[in-house]
């Protein structure tokens, strides 16, 4: 495996035309494997349906800012790690933490996986969960 600036570029234009609202953009950086998978930071929040990944692009106010990539590639197959800023329509903005894959396809790398997380103290999780319905 090596570091991939081609996947650091890739990563940066899918949070460049999300936060811009570009749907156009959607299918070139975005895999149409079925595949593709989101995992949000909502409790069962796992999105896998085309039109409901398109949302995103689609949602205005909606945006990513990339702090902290980091990729690698092997293969057809790359992976990058990044701390983002989650921008909400209400001008609000959420710390995560994302891990995602990309496919080479097409001539270019496509997400095709992408996991949201947000650091909670472990002391924290347990209680939040029980409020949320899903702890024991």
């Amino acid at each position: 495996m090596k570091e991939s600036d081609a996947v650091r570029a890739a990563w940066l234009e899918f949070c460049d035309r999300l936060s811009a609202g570009d749907v156009d953009s959607f299918d070139r950086v975005v895999s149409s494997d079925a595949a593709t998978l989101v995992i949000g930071t909502a409790p069962g929040e796992w999105v896998r349906e085309r039109h409901q990944l398109r949302f995103g692009f689609e949602a205005e106010g909606v945006g990513l800012r990339s702090r902290n990539p980091t990729a690698h590639e092997a293969g057809e197959l790359s992976w990058l790690t990044d701390e983002v800023d989650f921008m909400f329509p209400d001008g609000s903005v959420m710390d995560c933490r994302m891990t995602v894959v990309f496919h080479h396809e097409d001539g270019r790398w496509k997400l095709l996986h992408m996991h949201a997380s947000v650091g909670v103290p472990d002391e924290e999780v347990v209680e939040l969960q029980r409020r949320w319905g899903g702890g024991a």
